[in-house]
């Protein structure tokens, strides 16, 4: 079954997105294309568009982030909050007959994401492998916002426009950071009697930095630091994925050597 990706990035996750798509064009062959909303690219938008099957999307004037203080910071925080507001330009704009899968850049996929695709479920989300924990305020997180399936995508702009709802409620009403996940969780119950939800395991489709065999992809996850700069936060979230296999993990295949010194140097 072929299938699509959206994702988001602006120049501070330059290096994870040049890792996610070279990877997913590579060892993905149901792949059809991979949307890349560009949240302040800038010069890096260029490379990213010259790849095969990669369609960029502008942005609105007022949703471009460069700035970044490190992860939960309020750059990061405004970057992460474009991405349902993109998702619901591009399920606006374009007429799928296919699912689009919804990824964070910050991943790199190891393997074709088809099989994990049901048909009969009008999404599909994923959920922690620890089973989920509740906030401080008393919110409980079970399901993860770095990997959703879309397979009915005209009921995908109605969950979309929930979701970002949701989290206009929270800004409104001062709910701490961060919004996007907690907001998602509560829109899935809203849905719950609406839609045919499905679930799928972290461990499998979108592994928080581990490798099992069979691991579809990685999730790069900060530690929530929001001290590193963004080479610093690169470099540490690339190295810290805990590989169970017997194969060696050489996520640096994926990475224009190139590109990303000159992205490097943009930051001395």
């Amino acid at each position: 079954m072929k299938y699509s990706l959206f994702t988001t990035a602006n120049k501070p996750y330059y290096p994870f997105l040049d890792i996610l798509t070279t990877s997913a064009l590579e060892n993905c062959e149901n792949l059809h294309q991979i949307y890349v909303g560009d949240s302040g690219l800038g010069d890096f938008l260029d490379p990213i568009s010259k790849k095969d099957d990669v369609i960029t999307l502008r942005p609105d004037h007022e949703d471009i982030v460069d700035e970044f203080a490190g992860v939960h910071s309020d750059g990061w925080v405004k970057a992460t909050q474009q991405k349902t507001r993109m998702l619901k330009k591009l399920l606006s704009g374009v007429n799928f007959d296919h699912p689009l899968i919804l990824i964070d850049s910050d991943v790199c996929v190891l393997k074709d994401l088809a099989e994990y695709i049901d048909p009969r479920e009008d999404m599909q989300f994923t959920s922690m492998s620890t089973g989920g924990h509740t906030r401080a305020d008393g919110i409980f997180i079970r399901d993860i916002a770095s990997f959703a399936i879309f397979n009915d995508t005209v009921l995908a702009k109605v969950f979309v426009q929930r979701w970002i709802d949701r989290m206009e409620t929270f800004a409104e009403n001062g709910t701490p950071y961060p919004h996007e996940t907690p907001a998602m969780n509560m829109t899935i119950a809203d849905c719950a009697e609406d839609m045919n939800i499905g679930f799928l395991e972290e461990i499998e489709v979108c592994a928080d930095s581990e490798v099992q065999d069979d691991t579809a992809s990685v999730h790069f996850k900060s530690n929530g630091s929001t001290k590193d700069d963004p080479i610093t936060n690169f470099e540490k979230r690339i190295m810290s994925v805990n590989n169970q296999t017997l194969n060696d993990m050489d996520f640096g295949q994926y990475l224009d050597e190139k590109t990303y010194y000159d992205w490097k140097l943009s930051y001395d």
